[in-house]
């Protein structure tokens, strides 16, 4: 079925929409292949101009954060694991995680196929951020990196079939979650993929890894839990 097209100003905080561009008879679409989140509504509170003092209507402004690209695939076996796939899978290990009190979220992600072992397993790079007045400590740090990775596992299972048939049939391994430090993404963007060009609002999330230098940067920045 063909699904309900809103514009701009019927979106609703807390949701995700897929972005679709027209022109201005509206007789074409274009689907974008971009899915974003509405975190929230600009108001006059944020306005750092002046407003007039007669009531006005002013619209309302959506702020939005990019939360994948679709049709980005990684697979070793043809198991065709989407962004969503993946970022379902951490959203459900991160519900886990608030409700047992480590009130951490996911700021952002990425990963890659590790086919230098037997059997292949994915790897995931994690950055996680506190809530607001709350500082996760190094001895929860060190529970969720020995827990996440059977946790994010299980959760791809149910969100992926195809992942779920290579678990079973031992063709592939249990994936790894790898936690980098702090600034890690805005490094890599800053490092890697930043031009005179280009502006950061430009540059979308990478979240499949191709690249051998930027996997090894991933590498580099993940937290030794040993020292924590």
């Amino acid at each position: 079925a063909q699904p309900k097209t809103l514009l701009l100003s019927e979106i609703e905080p807390g949701h995700r929409y897929e972005v679709v561009c027209t022109n201005d008879g509206g007789l074409v679409r274009y689907r974008m292949g971009d899915v974003i989140n509405c975190t929230r509504f600009f108001s006059r509170a944020n306005d750092l101009v002046p407003l007039p003092e007669e009531p006005v209507d002013i619209p309302r402004i959506p702020l939005i954060s990019l939360a994948y690209r679709v049709g980005n695939v990684l697979g070793i076996f043809g198991e065709k694991i989407t962004e969503q796939h993946m970022m379902n899978a951490l959203q459900q290990t991160i519900r886990q995680w608030r409700e047992q009190g480590i009130l951490v979220d996911l700021h952002d992600f990425t990963s890659c196929p590790k086919l230098d072992v037997f059997p292949a397993k994915f790897v995931i790079f994690l950055e996680l951020i506190d809530d607001q007045g709350y500082k996760i400590d190094a001895q929860q740090l060190r529970i969720l990196q020995n827990t996440a990775s059977a946790e994010v596992d299980q959760q791809l299972c149910k969100a992926n079939q195809g992942y779920t048939n290579g678990r079973s049939a031992t063709r592939l391994d249990s994936l790894d979650c790898i936690f980098v430090r702090t600034g890690t993404f805005s490094t890599f963007v800053t490092k890697f993929l930043m031009t005179d060009r280009t502006s950061s609002v430009q540059i979308k999330p990478h979240r499949i890894l191709k690249n051998e230098d930027h996997i090894r940067f991933f590498y580099d920045n993940q937290i030794d839990i040993s020292s924590s």
